[in-house]
């Protein structure tokens, strides 16, 4: 039970940490850089490697944290990492069975691409202003291939880092059988 609440308390303080990065240091980079999205990548590498119940609460962590500190209406980030670990969770048991690197990248970019939409629709939709419509936009679309460009990165190297350390994952080849 000790061990238990030991490892809630760490992954609290470790998910605090990541949410509070993500809003005060990455976001005020410069643009290519802004764009990462820490926050989405480490849970889907929660989700992709540990289960789906530590990147639910990962996800209300992170979310209640980038809820109170955004100018956003209380409950937008809770409401996105929700959906997106939802879809996730559901496209790993339905569609992509196995656990191998090209099934992160997949999920990481989709998931990039679903966050992205849904952030944007939800946005427009509680928006006063009625402006061009978001898909129009170029920004979005920068924004997006950035965002997408580094969950590719980010998948690259935690899934190599996760094979290096867990002896649970280990990448197989497909042998290429001649006939002759």
């Amino acid at each position: 039970m000790i061990k238990r609440i030991w490892q809630i308390f760490v992954l609290f303080l470790s998910i605090s940490f990541l949410a509070l990065l993500q809003f005060s240091f990455i976001s005020a980079l410069p643009d290519p850089y802004r764009q990462l999205n820490l926050i989405l990548i480490i849970l889907t590498f929660i989700l992709f490697f540990l289960d789906f119940y530590t990147a639910l609460l990962s996800a209300l962590i992170a979310g209640f944290w980038l809820d109170v500190l955004s100018f956003h209406f209380f409950g937008f980030y809770l409401i996105i990492f929700f959906s997106t670990l939802f879809l996730a969770q559901w496209v790993l048991k339905n569609w992509l069975t196995n656990r191998s690197f090209y099934t992160l990248i997949a999920l990481m970019v989709g998931l990039t691409v679903f966050y992205n939409l849904l952030a944007a629709t939800i946005l427009s939709v509680f928006s006063s202003s009625l402006n061009a419509f978001f898909l129009w936009q170029s920004h979005f679309w920068i924004t997006l291939a950035y965002q997408s460009l580094w969950s590719f990165l980010a998948a690259l190297i935690l899934f190599n880092l996760a094979t290096l350390v867990s002896k649970r994952i280990k990448p197989f080849f497909l042998e290429k059988k001649t006939f002759v």
